[in-house]
């Protein structure tokens, strides 16, 4: 999304891919908490829960579309093209069995308590990337030509 991918560029030209994926990270992690928030009934609504978790939905959704062209960028800039495809595959694993598990932790906890641990693993996930945004792009770029 360029207009996204402009504003951090004129902070970092270097590091405006992780530094988008970590804002992208954290509007989403925000999305979730508000059905958190309001199926727990911390938050006293008035009775507009439902638009609210509707929209907090789409938001999400919005994020995962932006976060799809930076996730290549990601890719392309710290795996390198000869193992990009075991690395990558090397991942499913993982990821399987965190989807098991959310699925199965959907039939057996509250439904707030899950939306609090997607938030809560989507604000890790911003915090993970955004500790790329120290590393050194001269290092990694001659890293990746080395292999």
């Amino acid at each position: 999304f360029p207009p996204l991918y402009s504003l951090f560029t004129s902070v970092s030209k270097t590091n405006a891919s992780e530094m988008t994926a970590s804002f992208i990270y954290l509007v989403g992690s925000a999305s979730m908490s508000v059905p958190a928030l309001c199926l727990s009934g911390i938050v006293i609504t008035d009775g507009n829960c439902f638009e609210r978790i509707v929209a907090s939905f789409l938001v999400m959704e919005l994020c995962v579309g932006l976060f799809s062209p930076v996730q290549g960028t990601l890719r392309s800039k710290y795996v390198p093209d000869a193992q990009q495809g075991v690395i990558l595959n090397i991942f499913r694993l993982p990821l399987n069995a965190i989807v098991v598990a959310g699925t199965y932790a959907t039939d057996h906890m509250e439904r707030s308590t899950v939306f609090f641990l997607v938030s809560g693993c989507l604000l890790l996930a911003a915090l993970l990337q955004s500790s790329m945004i120290v590393s050194t792009p001269q290092t990694v770029s001659a890293n990746k030509k080395d292999n």
